[in-house]
């Protein structure tokens, strides 16, 4: 038996290929348009319902790990047509593939289903998007809660390592070296989470039989993006000055954000305890990693 990891030339997605090698279990993974040079994987478009199938066909996987996503939350508002190729028919070609083949799903979600307003969110709490994005993201969880066995994480504010650099402490570290200001916001709340530990999270409740639905998987401190990024300058030993304080609003972004966002994990942590980190504790294992 093996398992299979959708996107996993994506931070997420490295991060579960990682622990699932370290883990003994045989696993293959797969991208679509950037293939890192350090390990191989296979290139697979999950809009292509035939291509998904053939894979699975050929792998038949135990459990597929599904982070891949179109995650550029204002494009997804500019072409709301192409997010919901990826976000919503990609995902229902690979819940189709996994019902023929009866492997598991773990599919992986965020904390923009819902609008803000009230948050920290738990998993009961009805989705109430506010982007194209989020939107598309609900549609999703709904495709693949039609599986009786599937798992749906959500998620927020991710970080580690990641070979593209794309994501936001990297982005911020390269910003800083170069002595140039950032603007991160002061009014957007959320959990950064470690990616290592979601992916741990995420292969835990894969590997419980019993265990399906919704789980929130995020780190343990739910602070502002600005906080955020103050620590991770610090931790980095980089300029603090240099990050500047902004209201969402004047950011003038196409797709409007949740504000008081995040997730509470406290059904996650009654089964895992410990692994989701605290943001400074992530950010000092990281700054190892990196250095």
């Amino acid at each position: 038996m093996r398992d299979l990891v959708i996107g996993a030339s994506g931070q997420v997605g490295g991060a579960l290929v990682d622990h699932l090698n370290k883990t003994g279990v045989n696993t293959v993974g797969t991208y679509f348009l950037h293939n890192p040079p350090h390990f191989p994987l296979r290139s697979l478009d999950i809009t292509a319902s035939g291509a998904v199938q053939a894979l699975l066909e050929e792998l038949c996987p135990r459990h597929v790990y599904l982070p891949s996503s179109y995650t550029n939350v204002d494009g997804c508002e500019e072409d709301p047509e192409r997010s919901y190729l990826v976000n919503v028919t990609g995902v229902k070609n690979v819940v189709e593939a996994c019902r023929r083949l009866g492997s598991k799903l773990i599919y992986f979600s965020s904390d923009y289903v819902f609008d803000g307003k009230n948050g920290p969110y738990g998993e009961t709490a009805p989705p109430s998007p506010i982007s194209v994005y989020g939107r598309h993201k609900v549609e999703a969880e709904e495709l693949v809660s039609s599986l009786s066995d599937s798992l749906i994480l959500r998620t927020t504010v991710v970080y580690g390592r990641e070979w593209q650099g794309k994501n936001f402490v990297v982005r911020l570290v390269k910003t800083l070296l170069d002595g140039k200001t950032m603007s991160v916001p002061d009014d957007q709340v959320g959990n950064p989470t470690f990616a290592p530990s979601l992916a741990e999270v995420a292969v835990g409740l894969a590997q419980q039989a019993d265990c399906s639905g919704v789980f929130n998987a995020a780190g343990k401190d739910r602070v502002s993006r600005y906080e955020f990024a103050r620590e991770a300058a610090y931790v980095f030993g980089l300029d603090t000055e240099l990050v500047r304080p902004v209201s969402t609003e004047s950011l003038k972004q196409k797709a409007l954000r949740p504000l008081s966002g995040g997730l509470l994990i406290d059904r996650v942590e009654k089964l895992f305890p410990g692994i989701l980190v605290g943001y400074r504790e992530g950010l000092k294992i990281l700054h190892r990693q990196l250095t």
